[in-house]
C-alpha cells in the first residue's frame, strides 16, 4: 500500500478535548483519492480521540478545524508526562477502498 507523508501542528490556543483538528500537510496522495479519513490516537494512554473524513480537493494542506465528525484534540492527564499522539490519514477512493496511508507521531505539548 502506498505510503503518504504527513505532518501536523497543534493549534496554538488548543484547549482540552478541543474539536478543532490540527493543520495537516500531506504529500504523495494517490491520484484516485476522493476523500481522506483522519484519526487521532493517544499512544501513551491508549485513548482514541476519534476523527472524521473530508473531501479531498487536491491540496497539500488540510486547514486547522477542517476535520468534522467525532474528533477531539489532546487532553493529557497532567501527571508530568508528555503523551505521544499518532495522527493517521487514509486516502479513500470513490468506492471506499483505501489507496494509501500516512502516520505521524508527535508529543503534546509540542517538544521545543
Amino acid at each position: 500500500m502506498p505510503k503518504m507523508e504527513i505532518d501536523f501542528s497543534w493549534p496554538i490556543d488548543q484547549k482540552c478535548f478541543d474539536t478543532r483538528s490540527p493543520e495537516i500537510s500531506i504529500k504523495k496522495v494517490p491520484k484516485e483519492t476522493r476523500s481522506l479519513s483522519i484519526i487521532l490516537c493517544d499512544l501513551s494512554n491508549r485513548y482514541d480521540h476519534g476523527g472524521g473524513s473530508i473531501n479531498f480537493q487536491g491540496k497539500s494542506i488540510i486547514p486547522e478545524g477542517a476535520v468534522k465528525g467525532n474528533y477531539e484534540g489532546p487532553c493529557p492527564p497532567g501527571w508530568g508526562t508528555s503523551p505521544d499522539y499518532e495522527l493517521t490519514v487514509k486516502a479513500i477512493d470513490e468506492k471506499g477502498n483505501i489507496l494509501g496511508i500516512g502516520k505521524k507521531v508527535k508529543t503534546y505539548p509540542s517538544e521545543k
